[in-house]
């Protein structure tokens, strides 16, 4: 029987599901590089203060629409982000993702047979990020597989796939 656990602190989805007695070992999301386009956003609101500045009121409402549209283009990205979870607890790996309608899918430690890591490069350069891919066994591996667990691109991907091989190793 599973039964809903609060989180402490920001180190994952507060609504996680989790088993009796299972920890959390880390929690990562996916890349999204929102800093650049918040100094755009910000470059063209000065630009527009600027031709603003300068009487050239078209071009300033231009900017300002460039920029409302790229603040509202962050917006729509960050809802669906902010959602999105890949947690390795001491038992399995989960992935929570979905913002009205919630779907967690979990594979068991002892079910992945191969877990493999690349890192693209210029992105691995940015918050390590990565793609782990985990391949499992059983008869519901495919179901797995297509329910997001194959391929989990996330930023912090080394130390997850530390961490990951660290919990499937026997002490």
């Amino acid at each position: 029987m599973s039964q809903a656990t609060p989180r402490r602190g920001r180190s994952g989805p507060r609504d996680l599901i989790l088993e009796p007695n299972e920890r959390v070992v880390l929690a990562t999301r996916p890349l999204f590089l929102w800093e650049p386009l918040l100094l755009a956003d910000l470059a063209l609101v000065a630009g527009a203060a600027y031709a603003s500045s300068r009487r050239y009121d078209a071009v300033a409402a231009g900017l300002l629409g460039v920029a409302a549209l790229l603040l509202l283009f962050m917006i729509v990205r960050w809802i669906p982000w902010s959602a999105r979870w890949f947690v390795l607890t001491d038992r399995r790996v989960i992935v929570r993702w979905g913002v009205l309608n919630r779907t967690q899918a979990a594979l068991l430690l002892d079910r992945i047979q191969d877990a493999s890591l690349s890192r693209p490069f210029p992105l691995s350069l940015i918050r390590d990020y990565g793609v782990l891919r985990l391949e499992s066994a059983g008869e519901r591996s495919e179901e797995r597989i297509s329910a997001g667990l194959r391929d989990l691109a996330m930023t912090g991907a080394s130390r997850f796939y530390r961490a990951l091989t660290d919990a499937q190793t026997p002490t």
